[in-house]
C-alpha cells in the first residue's frame, strides 16, 4: 500500500485526519467487519492499531469464528471467454503459465510508473519572400538556432 497504511501481523490500516475533531482515525482493511481506531498522535494511532488487530484476532477465537485472515495469493476471477482465451495464446508464447502471464500483468498495471521523459526537436526553413540571402538555420542536436551568414545584399 501507500507511506500512509499501518501494517502489523498481516494486516493493513488505514489512517486519515479529522481536522473538525482533531485526532488520526482508520480502520483495519480488507476484512468483512468494520474495526476501527484513533488516536491523537502518529505513535497513539499506530499503538491503536496494533491493539485494534490483537482485540479482533482474540474476539474471533473467542467466538470460535474465523479471522479474515490477510490476503493469501490466491483468487478466481471471471473474464469474457475471448480474453481468456488471448491471454493463455500470450502465456505460450510467452513460454510460462497463465497464472504467471496474469501475475505479471497485475504486476505491471499496478506498479508505480516513473513519468516518462520525451524529448523532441523541430527543424524549421525559412523561405525569404523576396528571396534575400542573409540567414541560415544551423540544426544540432539542441534547439535549432539561426544566425546571420557573411553575405552581401545585391
Amino acid at each position: 500500500m501507500d507511506k500512509d497504511t499501518l501494517k502489523y501481523k498481516g494486516y493493513l490500516g488505514s489512517i486519515e485526519i479529522s481536522v473538525e475533531d482533531g485526532c488520526l482515525h482508520g480502520q483495519i482493511l480488507f476484512i468483512n467487519d468494520m474495526i476501527t481506531y484513533e488516536g491523537d498522535t502518529i505513535p497513539a494511532i499506530k499503538e491503536e492499531f496494533s491493539s485494534a488487530v490483537d482485540r479482533y484476532i482474540a474476539y474471533c477465537k473467542k467466538t470460535g469464528r474465523p479471522a479474515n485472515k490477510p490476503y493469501s495469493g490466491t483468487f478466481n476471477i471471471r473474464i469474457d471467454k475471448e480474453l481468456h482465451r488471448k491471454a493463455a495464446q500470450e502465456a505460450v508464447k510467452c513460454n510460462i503459465s497463465l497464472n504467471e502471464y496474469v501475475e505479471q500483468a497485475i504486476k505491471s498495471a499496478t506498479e508505480q510508473k516513473e513519468p516518462m521523459k520525451v524529448e523532441h526537436t523541430h527543424r524549421h526553413l525559412l523561405i525569404s519572400e523576396n528571396n534575400r540571402p542573409g540567414t541560415e538555420v544551423i540544426t544540432t542536436n539542441e534547439i535549432p538556432v539561426w544566425r546571420p551568414i557573411n553575405a552581401t545584399m545585391q
